[in-house]
């Protein structure tokens, strides 16, 4: 690449990137290769430097792998995905078990529903059909945000030391 944004760019273009190479590989039935990413000008924006710290210091990009996708053709799995995302995303569809989907497609588009979904109880029903456990961390912390919203910077600088608005 001529240049990627370390935060904003990098961990999303290894993970797209990635998804390929092994889709690609599974339509071809050939053994995945390494993955080398080269960058030009690799690089970290002063505005994103503490939100990149803070997915640093989360420290689960060393131990925490998705499960390796199934061998074989994955497209047209990836093309059923691709067909009802807009539909989960819209909160449109409610049976989450995903029948159409292979076990792999289906968490993925679990994944989708939770990242959408704002009630807590949904989450929990969605996360009891997921069929590897690499994901669990990320459901509990979207499951506890909406049980516990975090206070937002807004409330406290529009509170002054003393409690009360300013």
């Amino acid at each position: 690449m001529r240049s990627n944004d370390a935060y904003l760019g990098l961990p999303h273009d290894i993970f797209c990137f990635t998804m390929l190479q092994e889709l690609i590989a599974g339509s071809l039935s050939a053994k995945l290769g390494t993955y080398k990413h080269s960058v030009g000008s690799l690089h970290l924006y002063t505005e994103n430097a503490i939100a990149a710290q803070e997915f640093l210091d989360e420290a689960f990009q060393d131990i925490i792998e998705m499960p390796a996708m199934p061998l074989g053709d994955q497209w047209p799995q990836l093309k059923l995905l691709l067909e009802i995302e807009p539909q989960i995303r819209n909160g449109e569809i409610e049976d989450t078990t995903f029948p159409m989907l292979n076990g792999y497609w289906a968490d993925i588009a679990r994944l989708i529903a939770i990242k959408f979904s704002n009630n807590a109880r949904a989450i929990v029903a969605i996360k009891d059909q997921m069929v590897s456990p690499v994901y669990e961390t990320y459901i509990r912390r979207k499951h506890d945000r909406l049980q516990s919203p975090p206070q937002t910077q807004e409330l406290f600088t529009e509170l002054g030391s003393d409690g009360r608005a300013s």
